[in-house]
């Protein structure tokens, strides 16, 4: 009777100390997924940089931190191509067609619009001077398209006058492939002229 007592006991122990084998192999295995997922979900905020052949990391936090930043400089960046212009139609042709890379078909429209209104023509035959000043590039980011307002100021000049505007501009944007041409990786869509100031007149004294 002894024995057979004694058995019951080791048998317990036995079972004992298998359940914890057992409850420690899982939590260890547990922990192992758990650690894994996490590596993965941070490894996949990293960005890497093709240098040479060599992969570096670019320690730059979350990519959404610096899309607002890459958006706001593609809008500012297809108003100065598209806005710039210069009494040279080489030089209107080339900035235009590299502006035609970061929006669709309704800046064609527009700059159709303005051929046929003659502004090229007058831009030339007047010699007059055209820059865009930045104001401000609003976008949120919460929604897609993203929605985009720009606010800026046209100034024209020619030899003795000239004559500043406030334009306001509306455009939605997408993500898109980046390359050479659209390095940001956006592309703005429904690009209109919202609202347009009176011009400010004012003689220029050399």
């Amino acid at each position: 009777m002894k024995e057979l007592l004694e058995l019951e006991k080791q048998f317990q122990r036995a079972k004992y100390l298998t359940f914890t084998v057992v409850a420690g192999c899982l939590t260890i295995a547990l922990a192992a997924v758990v650690l894994s997922l996490n590596y993965a979900h941070n490894f996949s905020k990293r960005i890497f940089i093709l240098n040479r052949g060599v992969a570096l990391e670019a320690f730059s936090g979350n990519v959404m931190d610096n899309r607002a930043a890459e958006a706001k400089h593609h809008v500012a960046r297809f108003h100065e191509l598209f806005f710039t212009v210069s009494p040279d139609p080489t030089s209107i042709e080339t900035n235009v067609k590299k502006a035609f890379f970061l929006c669709d078909e309704s800046a064609k429209k527009l700059y159709d619009n303005l051929r046929e209104q003659r502004f090229y023509d007058q831009i030339i035959t007047s010699n007059i001077t055209q820059r865009v000043n930045i104001d401000s590039v609003s976008i949120d980011l919460r929604y897609y398209p993203y929605p985009v307002v720009a606010y800026l100021k046209l100034v024209q000049e020619r030899a003795t006058a000239r004559s500043t505007r406030t334009l306001i501009t509306q455009v939605e944007m997408v993500d898109v492939n980046r390359s050479d041409a659209n390095p940001n990786g956006f592309l703005m869509r429904n690009f209109r002229v919202y609202s347009t100031s009176q011009p400010i007149e004012e003689n220029i004294v050399r």
